[in-house]
């Protein structure tokens, strides 16, 4: 028995195997899912807990010194 590993969505049913894998197509084989719940948010919510846990990470706008007069120069590029 052979064992490959790789990483991917379900997609209605299916599961797509990665380019490098096509010698296996049209074979038999034995499937075992292991679900990784860091990579998955079950719901909405978690999803978007998700998301804001990254973008807690990410610095931004530390280098504006004025924040009314940036956003006043934005504003007139606009015009």
């Amino acid at each position: 028995m052979n064992a490959i590993e790789f990483s991917g969505k379900i997609e209605q049913g299916v599961i797509r195997l990665p380019k490098k894998y096509e010698a296996y197509n049209n074979l038999y084989i034995r499937v075992i899912l292991l679900i990784d719940k860091e990579i998955m948010p079950v719901s909405k919510k978690e999803k978007l807990r998700a998301t804001l846990q990254k973008m807690s990470k990410v610095v931004l706008f530390t280098n504006i010194e004025n924040p009314t007069q940036w956003q006043k120069n934005l504003r007139d590029d606009w015009e």
